[in-house]
């Protein structure tokens, strides 16, 4: 019949790869490089099963956004990177009161980021999670609803209710 692996869809939801834990409501930071520090902590102490360096993790999402920001336009960004010390695919959500500079492709200031990391072995799936975040972002009112959100519980029922629309 024929190699399955190769057709297989991914159905992963973005409240598996971003749990309660990992996000944050309200981050402090006022840069870029703060926003990551400050997520990739938070998704170090939540994500079970993983141990990484964040100092190590933080330097791999830096050195990506030298390659092209990942400011993707209308106050948001996806901040993510490949490294040998994930496991699976992990990631974090924080939304930034106001909005900072995050070299976006449109330059409007970022308030919400969406972090994710994969093992390297992880890549044809995580690029199938990337075009899910971004499917998501495209839904109608999904980033006004995640702007308005009061908390963390508030924000992972948004990320279930899209699930529901969007196969990521």
């Amino acid at each position: 019949m024929g190699n399955n692996t190769r057709t297989r869809e991914l159905h992963v939801k973005l409240s598996q790869i971003i749990s309660r834990k990992a996000i944050l409501p309200n981050i402090k930071a006022a840069n870029k490089k703060g926003v990551v520090q400050e997520l990739v902590t938070v998704l170090k102490k939540s994500a079970s099963g993983e141990n990484f360096s964040v100092t190590e993790i933080v330097n791999a999402i830096m050195t990506r956004e030298k390659v092209g920001s990942t400011g993707v336009g209308g106050g948001v960004a996806i901040p993510h990177a490949k490294h040998d010390s994930i496991k699976g695919i992990i990631g974090a959500f924080g939304r930034v009161e106001g909005g900072l500079d995050f070299d976006s492709v449109d330059g409007a200031p970022v308030e919400l980021v969406f972090l994710m990391l994969a093992s390297p072995d992880k890549n044809e799936d995580y690029l199938k999670v990337l075009r899910g975040t971004m499917g998501a972002i495209k839904q109608p009112h999904f980033c006004n609803f995640l702007r308005k959100a009061k908390t963390a519980k508030d924000i992972e029922e948004i990320f279930k209710d899209t699930e529901d629309m969007v196969k990521v």
